[in-house]
């Protein structure tokens, strides 16, 4: 019967609102045209891949981007029926054999994750020097960072199976010799993620297998360190922030980790849902600071190798500040000012949806919906970078001590750089549909829901508009370092 009602639900839902859609269909059609199919733009795919033409004037790509955002939320507002929404975040298909699969997945992962570290650091050490014939730069860049930090939102979050760092440290006994207070939260993880975007833009850990092999020993000892003195939970869901990040990207997955074993889930469902797990180890402001770190590190990167970075910082460095000040000062600056914006917009929520609750309480409330965004800029920044150098990789991967000279590279058509920009958008379209999830589960009524969301559709095109921008500029390298 429940399946039943859903059902009419639906198609109630869906008579009322045809007209709307399908006249709102066409103008997302036009404005995705529109970003296809006009004249040039440039869009970088990621680091050390040269620049590819985007169709696209830069006003018209800009301004597209905020139009289908704007679309979206229009399109989205007309789902106003509670029981729709209740069962795009709490319906689950259990896969067959779900527990067999997860419980080999961590088996298997478990040793394919000791083994690449160890692969890592020995190829790091003993392997060629060039950054494009070692594998331990491959395996970190091309097929951790690019391809598994995809697989964990496209597909599912399989870090915790395959992490070789708190595995490892889970073989020193823990001592539990300190506590973290109560308002400490994430920033620490915060601070760790900051610090690791800074240390691969002004640093060679990014080209140089020496310096990426002191980084991720660093990162090792790190962990089995704090697993001693904090204890293994508080290291992972407070200090770690790569289990931190893959986390957030796997509530955006379709396949979802259960009692039961695995379920399918509709995409970005475990962001809309309230998560009670991790209440005792984070508070409100922390957590929605990790959010915001993820979504401005992913902007960060790309923006300190565009020419507009380079004007901005070169009167900086030349009047004697050092590079690395600079870099770091504008990595605080934009993180505060990408925080700044979403609380601002969070005050404007509780003030235009006159509600009761906190300010706090509505930012961590929305704040899971601005991860479609880091997500799509990820996938659009690293997708071309991932496919060019896959089979490098592999056969590197043949030979890794000594491999062969002529090393290929995929040339991908020039149709593809339309999917970086595609990629941005279809992100800002499910970040919009998860806030309006989120403003029905927190907010009475139907209108006041809608109203709540006006600043963050706002903030939200912004957000848009400054990712399609750094996706328009020309790839330099890192000036000034």
């Amino acid at each position: 019967m429940r399946d039943v009602s859903l059902y009419s639900r639906l198609r109630l839902v869906a008579s009322r609102a045809l007209d709307y859609r399908r006249s709102g269909v066409k103008t997302v059609c036009s404005l995705l045209a529109a970003v296809l199919f006009a004249s040039p733009a440039l869009a970088h795919g990621g680091p050390g891949i040269a620049s590819e033409p985007v169709e696209t004037p830069t006003w018209l790509f800009l301004m597209t981007g905020g139009g289908v955002i704007a679309v979206s939320f229009l399109l989205t507002s007309f789902v106003t029926d509670r029981g729709v929404l209740e069962a795009y975040h709490e319906r689950r298909f259990d896969l067959p054999g779900g527990s067999t699969l997860r419980n080999w997945g961590a088996a298997i992962g478990g040793a394919v994750g000791v083994v690449g570290l160890a692969a890592v650091i020995v190829v790091g050490l003993e392997g060629p020097i060039a950054a494009n014939a070692n594998l331990a730069v491959l395996l970190v860049w091309v097929i951790w960072w690019a391809g598994f930090t995809a697989s964990t939102y496209l597909l599912g979050n399989s870090w915790p199976a395959l992490d070789p760092f708190t595995r490892l440290g889970r073989l020193v006994p823990e001592r539990d010799l300190a506590a973290l207070p109560a308002w400490v939260g994430r920033w620490p993880a915060v601070a760790g993620l900051l610090l690791l975007v800074w240390l691969e833009v002004v640093s060679e850990v990014a080209s140089d297998p020496t310096q990426l092999v002191a980084v991720v020993g660093l990162y090792l000892v790190a962990t089995m360190a704090s697993s001693v003195v904090l204890g293994d939970s508080v290291w992972r869901r407070q200090v770690d922030p790569i289990w931190s990040v893959f986390r957030l990207y796997g509530k955006m997955a379709p396949v979802q980790r259960t009692e039961r074993g695995l379920a399918l889930a509709w995409p970005g469902a475990e962001l809309a849902a309230h998560d009670e797990t991790d209440t005792a180890y984070t508070t409100p402001q922390s957590e929605t600071g990790f959010v915001i770190a993820l979504l401005w590190v992913t902007s960060y990167d790309g923006f300190v190798a565009t020419p507009g970075w380079e004007g901005l910082a070169g009167p900086l460095v030349r009047a004697g500040i050092p590079a690395e000040l600079t870099y770091f000062g504008a990595l605080l600056a934009g993180y505060v000012l990408f925080l700044g914006a979403y609380w601002w917009a969070s005050k404007l929520v509780r003030r235009v949806g006159q509600s009761y609750l906190s300010t706090a309480t509505i930012a961590t409330a929305f704040a899971p919906a601005l991860v479609p965004i880091a997500a799509g800029y990820h996938l659009g920044h690293y997708l071309p970078y991932f496919l060019r150098l896959a089979p490098t990789t592999a056969v590197v991967a043949t030979m890794p001590l000594s491999p062969p000279l002529d090393l290929p590279v995929l040339s991908l058509p020039g149709w593809f750089g339309s999917v970086g920009p595609v990629a941005v958008l279809l992100g800002h379209v499910l970040a919009v549909w998860v806030a309006h999830s989120r403003a029905f589960d927190l907010f009475t009524g139907q209108l006041q829901p809608i109203r709540s969301q006006y600043p963050y559709v706002l903030v939200m095109v912004l957000y848009t508009i400054t990712g399609l921008w750094l996706l328009a500029q020309p790839t330099i390298q890192t000036p000034f370092l």
